[in-house]
């Protein structure tokens, strides 16, 4: 019986007796569609800038630059290849991972790599492997990839080949620090944090606040000196003064 109405359902034939007047045809509906595996780039929106570049460029300047977290994060990435990519004469660091000074995925490597050629008379797509380069070349591309990241600043590249490298030769890794400035929940403004070189001759930063039930609070006053003290009375006033202005605020919202 069972298989019976399997039949007649499929065939169409019970739904034809419902409804004599419409001719209707079973269709098996499709539940899974094929996701689209090609990845589209909007032609109009630029995906990297040289903005990176110029924080790398004004870290090596400076040795000490102050930005938000989250550039930060990138910073001490691009910062640590950079320095690098002068101390290194073999890989580590590939230089497939890397084009005009910007760092890529991997699937953005394979992608540069990807050719098409024919085999068994198809063509069909081929990754290329990557090329063995000599010490000099190899060293040679570290320093294009490096003047790329600098933006060609001559100055910067110098400072980087002579200094940093000096400063930098017996150690592997962990060359830039990052010191997040305390922030309280739900501010207006971002987390920002200092980036520095490891091991440059800037004074040491200033005791930064704590951020203590949703407010800053600044220990030890009277430890400090005296240009640190006028600091931290800018900062108190700054704060009275931000106070006042979110009670005016509120104030005129009532009225």
């Amino acid at each position: 019986m069972a298989s019976m109405l399997l039949r007649v359902a499929g065939e169409g034939t019970f739904l034809r007796s419902l409804v004599p007047c419409v001719n209707l045809i079973p269709v098996r509906f499709r539940v899974r569609r094929k996701m689209p595996s090609k990845i589209r780039n909007n032609p109009f929106v630029q995906r990297r800038t040289d903005f990176i570049k110029k924080l790398v460029l004004a870290l090596v300047q400076h040795e000490r630059i102050q930005t938000t977290d989250w550039k930060a994060q990138q910073l001490k990435k691009y910062a640590e290849l950079l320095v690098m990519l002068s101390l290194r004469r073999r890989p580590p660091p590939d230089l497939d991972m890397i084009e005009d000074g910007f760092v890529l995925t991997e699937e953005e490597s394979e992608q540069r790599r990807l050719t098409r050629r024919i085999i068994n008379r198809r063509s069909k797509k081929v990754i290329l492997p990557v090329p063995e380069l000599s010490e000099e070349e190899y060293v040679q591309r570290c320093k294009e990839e490096a003047s790329n990241m600098l933006l060609g600043n001559e100055e910067a590249l110098e400072k980087l080949y002579t200094t940093l490298k000096e400063r930098y030769q017996e150690r592997y890794g962990n060359f830039v620090t990052i010191q997040t400035i305390p922030n309280p929940p739900h501010s207006p403004y971002p987390n920002m944090a200092y980036v520095e070189l490891v091991g440059n001759s800037l004074p040491p930063l200033p005791r930064l606040p704590v951020v203590k039930g949703g407010n800053w609070v600044v220990y030890n006053r009277d430890d400090y000196e005296d240009d640190n003290k006028t600091v931290v009375k800018n900062f108190f006033k700054w704060m009275e003064r931000r106070k006042v202005i979110k009670e005016n605020v509120k104030s005129r919202k009532r009225q």
